[in-house]
């Protein structure tokens, strides 16, 4: 009998050890991040001990949006790459790094390119983290506007995403269709992993359409990044819409008024009928049933347009749809 209190002492002792030491691998163990949250891409904290938290635009901070300052890195602005995924070798690092140099001496604008491997719960994370990167650091700081592009690659394994997002100026050069066709060539790339294939395009792409001009040139920007219709530019042609108004008016009178000619004037009720074809029948109407047909209407949102967005900072932002891939 004491044999057996003994061993159940001892297996009671060891399932309490057992329980213990699960408990503290739990307690100890790295809790999951995510963009939303202080994750391993963050040395926000850097930013307690600066000057209005490092942030030197002028975005008012305040308590809505000192967590977003808080949270977003702080980094030297003249590096323009933030491979924080390590997916680009040091060597292809200096490659894009001298094609983003020269994109901003032509074009004035800045170009920024991030990567994170971060898991995410909608695509507006990636956006926020993207948009708050840019707005919360020294890029196009010589810009009243802040004027620049930031692709942002989440190379998250289980849904890998990239979107580019564009501010100042760069919202009136890359418009949502410009971006949507940039994205659409640089996807195959980035599926494939082939990122600097991906962002020479990308480069290419975007100096191409500076040199285009304007996508939105009868736009302009309100002191916080907004964009505008200018509407003391925009000159409907009037004298041609309104020629061509009366000429088609005339054509459409003198038919009417020539067909009419051809047509006899009807002078009592019988000469409405043609009695050699008319045969009249008593009928009778039963009702039997409705049936009734239904039309879907849709309408198509999908996000395009010439629409700014809303950062965290209160200044405006404009971008593609994003790719999954």
């Amino acid at each position: 009998m004491k044999r057996f209190i003994k061993l159940l002492i001892l297996i009671s002792f060891l399932f309490s050890f057992n329980i213990y030491t699960h408990a503290q691998e739990l307690t100890s163990s790295e809790p999951i991040t995510t963009i939303g949250s202080l994750g391993e891409y963050n040395n926000g904290s850097a930013r307690s001990d600066m000057e209005n938290y490092g942030v030197h635009k002028k975005w008012n901070i305040n308590d809505s949006n000192l967590p977003n300052v808080m949270r977003t890195p702080y980094v030297d602005s003249s590096l323009k790459i933030y491979d924080y995924a390590n997916i680009l070798t040091e060597e292809e690092e200096q490659k894009v790094k001298s094609l983003i140099s020269e994109y901003i001496e032509k074009t004035g604008m800045d170009m920024v390119f991030v990567s994170i491997n971060m898991p995410y719960s909608s695509d507006h994370e990636n956006e926020d983290y993207a948009a708050d990167f840019y707005d919360y650091n020294d890029f196009g700081l010589n810009d009243k506007n802040y004027s620049g592009v930031i692709l942002l690659r989440n190379a998250y394994e289980e849904d890998p995403y990239f979107d580019v997002y564009t501010f100042g100026e760069g919202q009136l050069y890359y418009d949502y269709d410009r971006c949507e066709s940039m994205l659409d060539d640089i996807y195959p790339y980035f599926k494939n992993k082939n990122y600097l294939s991906g962002l020479e395009i990308f480069i290419r792409d975007f100096t191409d359409y500076y040199n285009s001009g304007k996508a939105l040139d009868n736009y302009y920007l309100d002191e916080n990044g907004e964009i505008h219709l200018d509407k003391g530019s925009f000159k409907p042609p009037y004298l041609v819409t309104g020629g061509i108004g009366a000429v088609v008016s005339a054509i459409v009178v003198s038919i009417m008024i020539k067909k009419n000619k051809m047509v006899k004037k009807a002078k009592n009720a019988a000469d409405y009928v043609d009695n050699s074809k008319t045969n009249f029948k008593k009928k009778t109407d039963n009702f039997v049933s409705t049936f009734t047909t239904r039309t879907r209407m849709s309408s198509n949102s999908s996000g395009g347009g010439h629409g700014s967005s809303l950062g965290s900072s209160g200044g405006f932002h404009g971008g593609g749809g994003g790719r999954h891939g």
